[in-house]
């Protein structure tokens, strides 16, 4: 699966076919992502749709880990409330998550000095120590020194 940009129609085609309920919401395609394509779908959903390789599992993991991490942060967080599955229409499961009112904090400089205090509370609230069930990522959570030079390991 290469890096692609998915039209309007065809989220829309997928939303009739597996969501008929929230078909006719407004749909506005939203900049930004690495690996996944995102749509505004109403006032409080998301469209994920996923445009690189590792992007499905991805998904995956978050549909199962997201709900069970937003319960203890302070901060709104884009939790999955639907699924999409593979079809005829698109091969790769997707997901529709509740919309978070913002911006990407790599968008505009931070000018408020309460932000601090607010994403250390959010850090602090998401730095626990992970459920024995939970997925490792190999590229996360292990010496900067284990890491090869160039390679990524963001996702949106």
């Amino acid at each position: 699966m290469d890096e692609v940009k998915f039209e309007q129609g065809l989220v829309r085609a997928l939303l009739r076919d597996q969501h008929p309920d929230l078909a006719d919401l407004e749909l506005r395609n939203v900049d930004g992502g690495w690996d996944n394509q995102l749509w505004r779908l109403g006032e409080e959903l998301a469209v994920r749709l996923p445009r690189t390789e590792r992007a499905p599992a991805l998904l995956d993991i978050e549909r199962t880990w997201l709900p069970t991490l937003a319960e203890r942060l302070p901060l709104p967080t884009p939790t999955p409330v639907r699924a999409g599955k593979p079809s005829s229409l698109f091969e790769h499961t997707w997901t529709i998550a509740r919309w978070v009112e913002g911006e990407p904090a790599d968008r505009a400089p931070i000018t408020c000095i309460e932000s601090a205090d607010i994403l250390a509370g959010f850090l602090q609230a998401l730095h626990h120590q992970a459920p024995a069930e939970a997925p490792a990522n190999p590229s996360r959570g292990i010496p900067l020194a284990g890491l090869q030079r160039g390679s990524t390991a963001g996702s949106s």
